[in-house]
């Protein structure tokens, strides 16, 4: 612990001196979380107070969506402002795909090169080095070579190196209280994704249905009560900058990565593009702002830009996130439209397709309070809803709304998120990783077939037979969408 703060130090002390306006920047990401489990999004009074405290004091966002249901993929799009198919991390494991590229800017190399110090405490590997996390931070803990379990120096122990939040919270304090500013911090929070790091007797706010060796089983409860816990933790932390005096000089950003089914949609886990999966908590407190509620459809792309907004800073030319400043201050903005994927067939480390084969490739679009899910293996199969009406998406309307099916089409079809063929192995890959992916939960069915697909294109409205030419629909004019062909 000594020699993580120590390391810490040395990197803030060779910093250039900086004026007070430069603010800190905090961002925390909590890990399958769902908006609805937080008590300021409805969930029941008590369960998360100091996150409620947050929202109360800054921005609560009601329709933030994700940009994937899969940990490594929503990261990266949340640090670099970047659909999936821009900053090309799109699986969990595969020869390629899984990695950020060492040239794309994050917000951690933009604050380095611009002054600020830069520190990430992570709890577990979905997040690691092995993923490209760890450019642009000075302190950056990799755990690729403690995660090598002795004496099998090719097995990757993912599970003994989770973190609970305690210990997560405990390693920031170490960390920031030597910090000068302006710094960035990014705190990743792991609890919620399984049953592994459940919380001590004495934190708990329900009792837990218990297996016969005494551990809480996991559903709902447990989730609740790791929520729970994370959200102490998270208390200590802003106490802690409150003692010091850094709370009013650090702009906050709170967001999770992804949901959770809880057997919502009869799928337990996450990889679906259901709203439960990717409609994620977002609060952002910026000192000074009065605290409001946004209604409005924004992304996790577009924390990126409003934090280099805030700090004076240019963003990089491609981003594709956009300000929240305009949302943030009371001003109108224009209508935003939010996209997400999920690439299951082509991930070596996706099980469900062995179960839920039509949700093998899932591309998703949101627009003016519509989304159309569209699976290309099986086009009829895809949905459409009216969020507006039916949050919960329990009434498909795919054939009783053609023209809405025809603007998502259209979006979709613009923004070109296609992929159409396995991810090539490369040098770096590293098959001991998909093991311990697997010890996650993150399992693929025996002999699964990451073969290429025979790709063609149909229309979204009529979705007759897959064509091998990429063009409009004869009779209603649609771009067309990526479609199976027969077999």
């Amino acid at each position: 612990m000594r020699r993580f703060a120590s390391t810490f130090v040395l990197l803030i002390a060779a910093a250039c001196s900086r004026g007070p306006e430069r603010m800190n920047v905090l961002l925390v990401t909590l890990d399958t979380t769902r908006a609805d489990y937080l008590s300021c999004y409805g969930a029941p009074a008590g369960l998360t107070p100091n996150l409620d405290a947050l929202a109360a004091e800054g921005a609560r966002f009601d329709l933030a969506i994700s940009t994937a249901a899969v940990t490594p993929v929503s990261h990266a799009s949340i640090l670099t402002g970047l659909e999936n198919m821009e900053h090309g991390l799109r699986v969990m494991s595969a020869g390629s795909g899984f990695r950020l590229g060492d040239a794309t800017p994050t917000l951690a190399t933009v604050l380095k090169q611009a002054g600020w110090s830069t520190a990430a405490v992570h709890s577990a590997f979905p997040v690691s080095s092995h993923f490209g996390f760890q450019r642009g931070f000075d302190l950056f803990e990799s755990l690729e070579g403690a995660m090598k379990s002795a004496p099998k120096g090719d097995v990757w122990d993912v599970p003994s190196l989770q973190r609970r939040s305690d210990e997560t919270s405990t390693r920031v304090l170490d960390a920031l209280a030597h910090a000068e500013a302006p710094w960035f911090c990014w705190i990743h929070y792991w609890d919620p994704h399984d049953d592994a790091l459940v919380p001590p007797d004495d934190a708990l706010v329900s009792g837990l249905p218990r297996g016969p060796d005494g551990r809480p089983l996991a559903g709902r409860e447990l989730y609740a009560n790791e929520l729970h816990y994370v959200d102490a933790q998270f208390g200590r932390v802003v106490a802690d900058l409150k003692a010091r005096g850094a709370w009013e000089k650090t702009i906050v950003m709170v967001v999770a990565d992804h949901g959770e089914g809880l057997g919502d949609h009869g799928w337990e886990h996450h990889r679906i593009l259901y709203q439960e999966q990717i409609r994620v908590p977002l609060l952002v407190r910026v000192p000074g702002l009065a605290p409001r509620t946004v209604k409005e459809l924004v992304r996790t792309t577009d924390l990126f830009p409003t934090v280099l907004d805030y700090l004076g800073l240019a963003a990089p030319k491609r981003v594709s996130g956009r300000t929240l400043r305009p949302l943030l201050e009371g001003r109108p903005d224009a209508a935003r439209t939010a996209y997400a994927d999920q690439i299951n067939g082509y991930d070596r480390n996706a099980g469900l397709v062995r179960n839920r084969p039509r949700d093998a490739f899932l591309y998703g679009v949101i627009q003016d309070g519509w989304k159309l899910v569209w699976r290309p293996e099986f086009p009829d199969a895809s949905e459409l809803y009216d969020l507006s009406t039916d949050p919960r998406e329990e009434h498909d309307r795919l054939r009783e709304a053609p023209e809405r099916v025809r603007a998502l089409g259209t979006a979709l079809a613009q923004r070109n998120g296609w992929v159409v063929a396995p991810f090539p192995v490369l040098a770096h890959a590293d098959p001991g990783a998909n093991d311990g992916l697997g010890t996650l939960g993150y399992v693929a069915s025996e002999g699964s077939d990451l073969g290429e697909s025979d790709w063609g294109w149909t229309c979204p409205v009529h979705r007759g037979p897959a064509e091998p030419e990429r063009r409009a629909c004869s009779v209603c004019g649609a771009p067309p969408l990526l479609a199976r062909r027969a077999r």
